[in-house]
């Protein structure tokens, strides 16, 4: 009898510890998203020049079977703004070690996706619309932003590590031919950088993102 309630009340204190380690688990990633969630940089750190990138910090990641889905935030003056971005795991090089293309491999429909995560995502049209100078009625669309991609990169991606990828996105919208920008994810620095091809790609990026094609 004495053996049975020691048993059982090692059990209880396993699972008493068990669910202990899950809630701090829990409470740590809500710490690291809410450290980096105060700590947002700008979304402009180029402004100054005649094309500036747009940076935003992932403050939080989510693995599904085929990608990783992050949210990434960042600052226009005090107010937050801020996307969904879905990245296919294991994208393929695009370009082989002597730098040529590998036409086989290097465009992929929908490999980086971008999606509203509301109010933030609304701001962040208006913030792009405001460097660009450009007319915006709306917030962004409703609909799941899916560009053609090309990578331009050398290895395939690796979601896991902290190295440093490029892409060339081309999106659609109802203003003219595919908006052309490019784009850095970086994993170590937990950013993800967009600016466009040039100036004509403005209007066409903001179309892109409030258009919903």
């Amino acid at each position: 009898m004495k053996s049975t309630i020691l048993q059982a009340t090692a059990v209880m204190m396993l699972a008493s510890t068990l669910i202990s380690c899950g809630n701090n688990q829990k409470g740590n990633e809500n710490a690291t998203e809410d450290a980096l969630t105060a700590n947002l940089r700008q979304y402009v750190a180029t402004s100054t020049t005649d094309n500036p990138a747009i940076f935003l910090s992932l403050v939080k990641s989510t693995e599904t079977d085929s990608a990783m889905v992050y949210i990434g935030k960042s600052l226009n003056d005090k107010d937050t703004i801020g996307l969904q971005i879905e990245i296919t795991k294991n994208i393929p090089a695009g370009v082989f070690e002597d730098g040529n293309v590998n036409e086989e491999k290097a465009f992929h429909k929908g490999a980086i996706k971008f999606s509203s995560i509301g109010n933030e995502s609304d701001r962040f049209v208006k913030a792009v619309a405001t460097l660009y100078k450009q007319q915006v009625d709306s917030g962004m669309t409703a609909a799941v932003i899916a560009p053609l991609v090309f990578s331009s990169n050398k290895t395939v991606v690796d979601l896991t590590g902290n190295g440093t990828y490029a892409f060339k996105l081309f999106l659609a919208n109802s203003v003219g031919e595919e908006a052309e920008m490019f784009a850095e994810l970086n994993l170590y620095n937990r950013s993800f950088k967009m600016w466009a091809k040039d100036g004509e790609q403005y209007p066409r990026i903001l179309s892109a993102f409030t258009s919903g094609l």
